[in-house]
């Protein structure tokens, strides 16, 4: 069994927030402290990056147990990456998978992928941004296309690590106070040899990771009052453009823990005085009818 080195970083509790769209994070539910390993050597042997192992991907199940009731899209996910080595050379993939008798589907062949440079992560302890009220993330994949929830509203959503002597560290849950009960059937990692093993039979210890997926769930009973829209540009920096396939009445600007931060009556919203992060856009035609998505606000810069 893997040797279980760790150190403390940071409390989290996990909630949702909009009916419609939501930060799935029941993963890290309880309070729970948040931990990344810090062996020396580093890559000497830890759950929550790869290493000396060659583990190559770290992934969670979501389903009706995580906040899944419907169909919908996945727009977004958001991790926590405390640490990084060899300067942060290279990339790591962050990936959607469906599911196959409990276990990922096809994980040569994930639905979603999005390419990060490792150098675009700021793992600055001013870097981390807070979702849903307390959970920390400090960087948002986006997909190109959103990623429709696979049949039986179960999905996987996970890192593929980087290879050679790049490395990072996810966040982990404190198994002392807080274990992911689920952890047996929901988290899991992909070995070297490309078979999936969860955590529990990997660590011996019922953990959970700091990944986040964003999803656009359309239930029946609403899905006929649904409109369908995009915004651009995404990031966006000073105007949020909005098209909807209906005329709009009023579009809002909110916060993921539910605070409304902009408001305007036409398809242009000023978001220039916002803070860079994740926030939800809400569209309401004059028929009455409603949409939700996110976009990003990117960091505004003063020339002088």
């Amino acid at each position: 069994m893997k040797k279980l080195l760790l150190s403390i970083f940071a409390v989290c509790a996990a909630v949702t927030i909009n009916a419609q769209v939501d930060t799935l994070t029941t993963h890290m539910s309880g309070n729970p402290a948040l931990y990344y390993a810090d062996a020396s050597p580093f890559d000497s042997g830890y759950v929550c990056g790869n290493n000396a192992y060659g583990d190559l991907v770290k992934l969670q199940k979501f389903d009706a147990t995580s906040g899944i009731t419907s169909t919908g899209t996945i727009t977004d996910v958001l991790v926590a990456i405390p640490y990084k080595m060899d300067n942060g050379s290279g990339n790591f993939q962050i990936a959607i998978w469906g599911d196959n008798a409990g276990e990922p589907a096809n994980i040569l062949a994930p639905i979603g992928v999005v390419s990060v440079s490792l150098s675009a992560v700021d793992t600055a302890a001013t870097a981390f941004q807070v979702a849903d009220g307390a959970v920390l993330y400090n960087h948002v994949a986006t997909f190109a296309s959103p990623i429709a929830i696979p049949a039986g509203n179960t999905f996987w959503a996970g890192v593929v690590l980087p290879t050679g002597g790049s490395e990072i560290a996810l966040f982990s849950n404190n198994i002392s106070t807080n274990p992911y009960a689920a952890s047996a059937t929901h988290c899991g990692e992909i070995w070297s040899n490309g078979t999936y093993n969860s955590m529990v039979s990997a660590w011996g210890a019922q953990l959970s990771l700091c990944i986040f997926p964003v999803v656009n769930l359309t239930p029946a009973a609403i899905s006929e009052n649904v409109i369908e829209t995009s915004v651009y540009p995404n990031p966006a920096n000073d105007v949020l453009n909005i098209v909807a396939s209906e005329e709009i009445a009023t579009v809002s600007i909110v916060t993921l823990d539910g605070k409304v931060v902009a408001n305007a009556s036409s398809s242009s919203v000023n978001v220039a005085e916002l803070k860079s992060g994740m926030y939800i856009y809400e569209v309401t035609t004059t028929s009455g009818k409603v949409s939700r998505d996110t976009f990003m606000k990117k960091q505004s810069y003063l020339i002088r």
